[in-house]
């Protein structure tokens, strides 16, 4: 069972649990292996937190970002904020810079790693136990692996969701500022953060949206074939 917790601007916390999700997503193993699925979660608080020493390693004249990361993700760090903008560019939505930095890169692998070896998605990032690189969003891989094919499927299928019918309107749910007509919008059976009306609409919601810039990804150093991945927004 996978649960989506939505921070309200007033930073009222509201959760749902849903196990009903379809769409080439598997449910957490309770054993502490995961054979592929995914969780969102996000504190719409209506600001934005930037690390004074963020830097965006630039787009390049092919459209593509390349991280510089130094730690042996530097290949799959790239193909996730490439593919994360490859899927919103191609609805016309505009690309998110990379947010990288040392300090950052560490901060969401540390992330990664603290979920995957408690079985918690969002344990970390919900209990700010490395709370530098929080942002605003989180969505996050369950045993997807750290390649950059796995990273891609993974993203690919947190996109997807839009297909589902309780997430058909999720794209009007959207602005260049959040605001609660926007959180009221994606609380609804046709647009559901939660996952209250069948599979969780959390992830592409944060994917697709205009009121974050940037993105930074993370990869978990268990070493499994199985390793944990999260996406942090703002």
């Amino acid at each position: 069972m996978r649960t989506i917790i939505l921070l309200t601007l007033s930073l009222t916390a509201a959760c749902s649990g849903n196990a009903n999700f379809q769409n080439g997503d598997a449910s957490t193993d309770d054993s502490g292996t995961d054979d592929g699925s995914s969780d969102a979660t996000t504190s719409n608080d209506g600001t934005t937190t930037t690390d004074a020493g963020a830097k965006d390693t630039g787009a390049k004249d092919s459209g593509t970002i390349v991280a510089d990361s130094g730690d042996g993700f530097s290949a799959v760090r790239t193909a996730c904020i490439n593919e994360i903008n490859k899927l919103r560019t191609g609805a016309g939505h505009a690309a998110y810079k990379l947010w990288e930095t040392t300090a950052i890169d560490q901060c969401v692998d540390e992330q990664a790693t603290y979920d995957q070896k408690n079985n918690s998605a969002h344990g970390a990032w919900l209990g700010k136990v490395y709370p530098t690189c929080n942002g605003n969003a989180q969505d996050e891989c369950l045993g997807y692996g750290n390649t950059p094919s796995g990273i891609v499927a993974c993203l690919d299928s947190m996109w997807n969701e839009k297909n589902q019918p309780n997430c058909s309107t999720c794209d009007s749910c959207n602005g260049p500022t959040l605001t609660q007509s926007i959180l009221d919008c994606m609380s609804t059976s046709t647009c559901d953060f939660y996952g209250n009306y069948g599979g969780e609409c959390g992830h592409y919601v944060n994917m697709s949206a205009d009121y974050f810039v940037e993105a930074a990804c993370g990869f978990s150093t268990v070493g499994s074939s199985k390793d944990w991945a999260v996406q942090n927004f703002q």
